[in-house]
C-alpha cells in the first residue's frame, strides 16, 4: 500500500478523470477505491464501491455483457503479466439512473502499479465516457450509408430505363430485318434442295456401281482379305479366297476373329492386331508361321500378311484390313533347299579341315625345332634378367645354392644388411660369414631344407651394423626353397625388408592413442565411434556413465538416439546424417534423459568423419561431454539479469515521473538551467530504461518466456511512425524513405517496431562523421516483405559481419571506443525476426557505410 500513499500517485488518482483502484492478486479484482469523478459518472458512492468485485461494480454478469467480462479479465491479466499499460478503446456497459438501465460506452486505460519492493498487487483503471461520441458517429455512419444507398438505387434505375428503351428500339428494327432475311433464305433453300436431290440420285447410282465392282475385285483377287471392326476384331467382311484358306463359311461374318479361330489365342497374331489398332501403324510380315485347325486337324502353314488400319476424320482407328497370301509350299521348299545346302557345306568343310590338319602337322614339326633353339636363348636372357632384378631390387635378396649354401647372388641391400662387400659372391656361407653372423641363418636354412616349406618371418627384431655402429631393427623376411624335378633342394632364396620405421611409427601411434584415451578419461569425456555404413556404435566406459547406461548388452545407436529429448532428436539425427554425407566437423549441443534415473542432462557432442584404408569416408568418431552445470550457470545468470532488470524498472519509472514534474515546474518558473538539466536527466533515464528493457528481453528470450502478440498491420505505416520518432530525437540526419505499396503483415507490431527503431538509431549512431543521410526502403515479393536501412558511415569489416548478431558482440576499432553500447540491440533484432520465421542480414564495407535488411513472410 506504500505506493498508493505516494503524493505523486495520489495527485494522479484524484485528477478530473474517473478512476478505480483494484487489487490484482485475486481473480475477482476487488475494488480498493474510486475517485469523485467516477462517483459523478456512475452515481455510486465510494463507501458502496469499496470491497466489491470489479465485475459487480461495472454490473458485468458472470457470462459477461456481450463478452465484456472476458475482455476486461484478459486485458487486465496481460497488463499485469507484462507490466505494461493496456487500453480498451470501446467497452460496452450500463449505468442505473433514476431506476432506468442506460447503455454506455467507455474507453478504459489499465495501468499496473508496482510497489517499491517490486511486487505488483494493484492496478489503476481510468474511464473515459465515449458514449455520445460513438452514438453520434453511428448516426452519421447510418445517415451516410442510407444516402449512398438511395443515390445508388436512383442511378441504377435511370440506367435500367435508358437501357430498356434502347433495347426495345433495337428489337423492333431486328424483327423487321429478320422478316426480310427469312423470305430470302426460304427462296434460296428451295433452289438448293432441288439441286441437292438431283446430285444425291447421281451419287447413289455411282456408289451402287462402285460397290458391285469392289465385291467383284475382292472375290476374284488371289489373296485372302477381311475387315476386322473395333477392338473386339469382329469380322465385318471376308472374301471368298480367305474363306477357302480357312475352310470356313460366310456365317462367320459378324463374329470375333478369336471365336472363329480360337487356336490363334496362343499365337502372335491377336497381339499384333491389338498393337495396330492402338497405335494406328500398319504391320506386315513374310512367311509367318502359324498353326490353324483345318478340317479338325492342327495344320502348320506359312502366310505373307499385312494389317492396315482404317481411321476416321479425327485420326482414330475403327477397323483393320487384313490381307493374307498362302506361301506354305514356297516356304517348305526354301527350307528344304537350305537344309540340303547346309549338309553339303558341312561335308566340304570336313574335307578341307582334314587337308589343313595334315599340312599343320608338318609345320609343327618344323617349328618345334626352331622353338627349341629360341628357348635356349630365352633361358639365357632370363637368367641374366633375373640377376639384374636381384641387384636392382629395393629389398635385400640373396640366393644360396647347394648343400654348402654357396652365395650365388646378393644385391646391394643384402650386402648392406650383412655389412659385407661383393667379394663374398661365389663363397660358401661358412667362408663368407663368421660363426656368430651365420648362426641364426643356419638354423632357419636347416629347417627349410628339412621341411621343404617356405618360412615367413614378420617384424623379427635383429641387430645389424649401420655406418660401422651396431643398430637394432625389425625385418620381414622369406626363406624360399627351390626344388629340382627330383624334389631335392637346389637353392634357397632369401628376401628381407627393413620395417624398422614402420614398426616405430606404429608403436608411436599406439602410444599416442593410449595417451589420448587417458586424457579423455581424465577429462570425463565419453568417446564414441559410429560405422557410417551400419550405424554400429562403439564407446568407452565414461560415455556409458554419462548416459547412465547399465545394461548387460552393449548400447546401440538407436538406444542412444531414443534418449535424446523430442525437441532435439530430429535436429541431432539430421546433423549426424549431414556430417556422414558431406563430411566436415559435427558439433551439437542437446538434452537427453539418462537411462538409469530419467534425469535430463545437457551434452555437447563433437565429431568428424575420416577415410578408411580404402579411401571411403566410413569412420565417424568423436567425444561427448556433460555441460549440465555450465547450462545451469547460464540459466542462473539469465534469471539474475531478468530479476535485476525488472527491479530496476520501478525506481526508474518513479525517477522519470519526478523528473517530468520538476521539468513542468521549471517551465512554469522559466528556469532555463533546470529545464536543460532535467531534459538531460529524462534522456538518460530513457536510455537506461532502453538498456534495462534490452537485458530483460534477453532474459526472456533465453528462458523461452517471450511471447508474440500477433496482429495484422501495415508495415509501411509502422516504418513511417518510427521515422517520425527518430526525426524528433535527431535533427542532424536526413532520413529518406522509399516506400512500397501498402503491405499487410501479421506479426507482433511492438516488437517489429523495436527492430526498425534499433536499425534507424544504429544508422544515426554509427555515421557521426559520414554523409548525414539515411535511406530506408520497402520492397515486397510474392512471399515476403523486406525493409532495408542504409547509412553512409564507418561501415563494418568483413571479419566482423558473421558475429555481428551474436549476443554482447561489439566491433573493436578506434572509432567504436567513442560510442557506448553493450552489443545486445542487433542480437535482440535477430531473435525477434527469427521468432517470426523471417531473415535478417547486413551488407557493409569499411568507410563506405552499411545496409541492414530484414524480411517477414507474408503467409
Amino acid at each position: 500500500m506504500e505506493k498508493l500513499k505516494d503524493t505523486f500517485f495520489r495527485a494522479y488518482f484524484t485528477m478530473n478523470v474517473p478512476r478505480i483502484i483494484v487489487r490484482t492478486d485475486a481473480s475477482v479484482y476487488t475494488v480498493i477505491s474510486i475517485n469523485d469523478s467516477f462517483s459523478r459518472l456512475t452515481g455510486i458512492a465510494e463507501a458502496h464501491a469499496s470491497g466489491q468485485s470489479l465485475f459487480d461494480l461495472l454490473k458485468l454478469e458472470k457470462d459477461g455483457t456481450n463478452g465484456q467480462q472476458q475482455l476486461l479479465d484478459s486485458c487486465l491479466a496481460y497488463a499485469i503479466q507484462n507490466n505494461e499499460q493496456t487500453n480498451i478503446p470501446e467497452f460496452e456497459t450500463f449505468i442505473i439512473s433514476n431506476g432506468l438501465r442506460i447503455q454506455r460506452w467507455w474507453k478504459l486505460e489499465l495501468l499496473p502499479v508496482i510497489e517499491v519492493n517490486g511486487s505488483g498487487a494493484y492496478a489503476v483503471i481510468s474511464v473515459t465516457d465515449v458514449t455520445e461520441h460513438l452514438l453520434i458517429q453511428k448516426q452519421l455512419d447510418l445517415a451516410k450509408a442510407n444516402e449512398q444507398s438511395l443515390q445508388e438505387e436512383l442511378a441504377a434505375t435511370n440506367e435500367e430505363l435508358a437501357a430498356a428503351n434502347e433495347e426495345l428500339n433495337a428489337t423492333i428494327e431486328n424483327l423487321r430485318q429478320s422478316q426480310e432475311n427469312l423470305q430470302e433464305l426460304n427462296n434460296e433453300l428451295e433452289n438448293k434442295v432441288s439441286l441437292r436431290t438431283a446430285d444425291l440420285l447421281l451419287a447413289q447410282a455411282e456408289l451402287t456401281s462402285q460397290h458391285i465392282l469392289m465385291e467383284t475385285i475382292l472375290n476374284e483377287v488371289p489373296a485372302g482379305i477381311c475387315v476386322l471392326k473395333g477392338a473386339e476384331m469382329n469380322l465385318e467382311l471376308v472374301n471368298a479366297k480367305l474363306l477357302q484358306l480357312w475352310k470356313r463359311k460366310k456365317n462367320i461374318i459378324g463374329k470375333p476373329l478369336t471365336e472363329v479361330m480360337p487356336e490363334l489365342l496362343d499365337q502372335e497374331f491377336p497381339e499384333i492386331l491389338n498393337e495396330v489398332y492402338v497405335t494406328g501403324s500398319p504391320f506386315s510380315k513374310s512367311e509367318a508361321y502359324a498353326e490353324l485347325i483345318i478340317d479338325g486337324v492342327k495344320t502348320p502353314v506359312y502366310r505373307d500378311f499385312s494389317y492396315t488400319p482404317i481411321k476416321d476424320n479425327q485420326g482414330n482407328t475403327h477397323s483393320i484390313v487384313a490381307l493374307t497370301i498362302d506361301v506354305t509350299g514356297r516356304a517348305l521348299a526354301r527350307i528344304r533347299e537350305q537344309q540340303l545346302m547346309e549338309e553339303q557345306s558341312a561335308i566340304n568343310e570336313e574335307l578341307s579341315a582334314a587337308n589343313e590338319e595334315l599340312a599343320a602337322t608338318n609345320e609343327e614339326l618344323h617349328e618345334a625345332q626352331e622353338n627349341q633353339d629360341r628357348l635356349i636363348a630365352v633361358l639365357a636372357r632370363s637368367e641374366a634378367r633375373f640377376r639384374n632384378l636381384i641387384i636392382e631390387a629395393p629389398v635385400a635378396i640373396c640366393v644360396l645354392k647347394g648343400t654348402d649354401y654357396v652365395i650365388d647372388a646378393v644385391n646391394d641391400e643384402g650386402l648392406k644388411i650383412l655389412n659385407k662387400q661383393s667379394d663374398i659372391i661365389g663363397k660358401s656361407l661358412r667362408a663368407a660369414l663368421s660363426e656368430q653372423e651365420r648362426r641364426p641363418l643356419q638354423e632357419l636354412l636347416k629347417m627349410v631344407s628339412r621341411s621343404g616349406e617356405t618360412y615367413y618371418g614378420n617384424e623379427v627384431r635383429a641387430q645389424f651394423e649401420s655406418d660401422g655402429q651396431p643398430e637394432d631393427g625389425y625385418f620381414n623376411f622369406i626363406f624360399k626353397p627351390v626344388k629340382t624335378s627330383q624334389d631335392s633342394i637346389e637353392e634357397v632364396i632369401i628376401v628381407a625388408t627393413n620395417v624398422t620405421d614402420l614398426v616405430n611409427a606404429r608403436n608411436e601411434k599406439e602410444s599416442a592413442e593410449v595417451k589420448l584415451g587417458l586424457a579423455i578419461e581424465a577429462a570425463r569425456m565419453g568417446s564414441w565411434y559410429i560405422n557410417a555404413a551400419t550405424n554400429a556404435l562403439e564407446y568407452n566406459p565414461t560415455l556409458a556413465v554419462l548416459f547412465g547406461y547399465e545394461g548387460s548388452e552393449p548400447m546401440t545407436y538407436e538406444q542412444a538416439i531414443s534418449r535424446v529429448t523430442d525437441d532435439y532428436r530430429q535436429k541431432l539425427e539430421w546433423e549426424i546424417e549431414q556430417a556422414i554425407t558431406h563430411g566436415g566437423v559435427y558439433d551439437m549441443t542437446y538434452t537427453m534423459r539418462r537411462f538409469n534415473d530419467e534425469k535430463i542432462i545437457w551434452l555437447r557432442s563433437l565429431g568428424k568423419i575420416h577415410q578408411d584404408n580404402q579411401g571411403n569416408y566410413t569412420i565417424f568418431s568423436g567425444v561427448v561431454m556433460d555441460i549440465t552445470e555450465q547450462k545451469q550457470d547460464e540459466q542462473r545468470k539469465n534469471d539474475f539479469i531478468g530479476m535485476v532488470s525488472h527491479e530496476l524498472k520501478t525506481p526508474l519509472t518513479s525517477l522519470n515521473g519526478y523528473a517530468q514534474i520538476l521539468h513542468s515546474k521549471a517551465k512554469k518558473q522559466e528556469d532555463s538551467f533546470a529545464i536543460n538539466v532535467l531534459s538531460k536527466v529524462t534522456d538518460q533515464v530513457k536510455r537506461m530504461t532502453t538498456l534495462i528493457n534490452g537485458f530483460l528481453n534477453i532474459s526472456r528470450l533465453e528462458s523461452g518466456k517471450i511471447h508474440l502478440v500477433l496482429q495484422e498491420f501495415y508495415l509501411d505505416e509502422l516504418v513511417r511512425e518510427n521515422i517520425e520518432e527518430a526525426e524528433l530525437l535527431s535533427t542532424a540526419h536526413e532520413i529518406i524513405f522509399k516506400p512500397c505499396a501498402p503491405v499487410l503483415v501479421k506479426a507482433d507490431r511492438d516488437k517489429i517496431g523495436s527492430v526498425i527503431s534499433n536499425m534507424i538509431s544504429n544508422a544515426i549512431k554509427y555515421s557521426p562523421n559520414g554523409i548525414k543521410k539515411i535511406e530506408i526502403q520497402c520492397q515486397t515479393t510474392a512471399s515476403a516483405a523486406q525493409i532495408s536501412v542504409k547509412d553512409f558511415g564507418m561501415g563494418i569489416a568483413a571479419a566482423d559481419i558473421p558475429k555481428l548478431f551474436d549476443r554482447f558482440y561489439r566491433v573493436e576499432s578506434n572509432q567504436m571506443h567513442l560510442i557506448s553500447g553493450f552489443g545486445i540491440g542487433l542480437y535482440l533484432c535477430s531473435e525477434i525476426i527469427n521468432h517470426h520465421h523471417g531473415k535478417i542480414w547486413v551488407e557493409s564495407e569499411p568507410d563506405q557505410g552499411s545496409t541492414f535488411h530484414f524480411s517477414l513472410p507474408l503467409n
